[in-house]
C-alpha cells in the first residue's frame, strides 16, 4: 500500500498545482487568466526517469499507464512486453497478464523502476496433488495406417547352440531299389532249378574283345553217365553272346563266364556284352 501510495502521491501534488495556476489571481485582467490557463496546461516534464500513473488488475486484464522522459522511447515490461511511448512520452499497457508476485519491472533505456500492481495476488505454494480420477471410458479404436517401407534385411545372426538330440523316428518306408552291384566270382555249380518260365528274347548286344586263352586245368575224374542233358558252349562274345538248344531241346540252365547275368529265351540264353563266353544245358521237354 505505501508503494501504491507513493506512486499516486506525485499525480496528485501535479493536479494540485495545474488548479491553482488555473484559478485567476484577484485584479487580474481577463488576458493574463487566459495565458495562465494556457500554461497550466503545459506538459510538465516528469519527476521520476518513468512515471507510473496507474496499475492494477481489471476485468482480467493488467491496466498499467505512466510515462518515460523522451518521446517515442520503447518501454519494456518484465524483459518481453513491450510498447513505443506516444509523442508526449505516455504509454498505456492492456493484455491479460498478471505478474506471479504482483509486481512488474518496467524498463526503457538506462531508466529502469519496479511497480506494484493493485488488485492482485501472489501466487501461493502448489498444493498436494490431488487423489487420481476415475478413468474415463475407451475411445474408439482408430483407422489402421498405410504400411511403412519394408526395412532393410537385418545382418544374420550368430548360431545358436545346438539342440538336444530328439526321440528316435518310426521307420520309414523302403526306398526305391538301388542298381545292381558288380557281378562277384563264379560259385560252385549247383543242382539245376525247376524250369522257369521263357522270358522274351533280348537283343544281341555288340561282341566284346576276345580275352587270352586261359591255362589249361587238368583232367577232372570221369563223370556220371550222362543224364540226357547236352551242354553248348560258345567263348567268341564280343558284344555278347547266345546260345541255343538244337531240334526240340531246351534251355535248362547257362551262366555267363566272366561276368555278367544269364538272360532265358526258351530255347537260348544270352550274356551281356562284358562277358567272355557262356555255357548252356539242353535237355528233352
Amino acid at each position: 500500500m505505501s508503494m501504491r501510495f507513493a506512486t499516486v502521491l506525485p499525480v496528485l501534488m501535479i493536479a494540485a498545482a495545474g488548479a491553482a495556476e488555473a484559478q485567476p489571481a484577484p485584479g487580474a485582467s481577463p488576458a493574463r487568466s487566459a495565458a495562465s490557463r494556457a500554461q497550466g496546461r503545459r506538459v510538465q516534464a516528469p519527476a521520476q526517469p518513468i512515471m507510473v500513473y496507474d496499475a492494477r488488475i481489471e476485468a482480467g486484464d493488467l491496466r498499467l499507464s505512466g510515462s518515460v522522459r523522451k518521446p517515442g522511447a520503447i518501454v519494456e515490461m518484465d524483459g518481453d512486453i513491450s510498447i513505443q511511448a506516444d509523442a508526449r512520452g505516455r504509454f498505456v499497457f492492456k493484455l491479460p497478464y498478471r505478474p506471479s508476485t504482483c509486481v512488474v519491472t518496467l524498463k526503457s533505456g538506462d531508466d529502469e523502476r519496479e511497480a506494484v500492481v493493485a488488485n492482485c495476488a501472489p501466487e501461493g505454494q502448489a498444493g498436494p496433488a490431488g487423489p487420481q480420477g476415475v478413468p474415463g471410458p475407451a475411445g474408439e479404436t482408430g483407422p489402421k495406417g498405410e504400411a511403412g517401407d519394408k526395412g532393410e534385411t537385418g545382418a544374420k545372426g550368430e548360431a545358436g547352440a545346438r539342440g538336444e538330440t530328439g526321440d528316435k523316428g518310426d521307420k520309414g518306408d523302403a526306398g526305391p531299389q538301388g542298381p545292381a552291384g558288380p557281378a562277384g566270382q563264379a560259385g560252385p555249380k549247383g543242382e539245376p532249378g525247376p524250369r522257369g518260365e521263357p522270358g522274351p528274347k533280348g537283343e544281341a548286344g555288340p561282341a566284346g574283345a576276345r580275352g587270352a586263352p586261359g591255362v589249361a586245368g587238368t583232367p577232372g575224374q570221369p563223370g556220371p553217365a550222362a543224364s540226357g542233358l547236352r551242354r553248348v558252349r560258345k567263348t567268341d562274345c564280343a558284344g555278347g553272346c547266345t546260345v541255343t538248344c538244337e531240334g526240340e531241346d531246351t534251355m535248362v540252365a547257362a551262366r555267363c563266364l566272366g561276368s555278367g547275368t544269364v538272360t532265358y529265351g526258351g530255347e537260348d540264353a544270352s550274356c551281356p556284352d562284358g562277358a567272355t563266353g557262356i555255357v548252356g544245358f539242353c535237355a528233352k521237354p
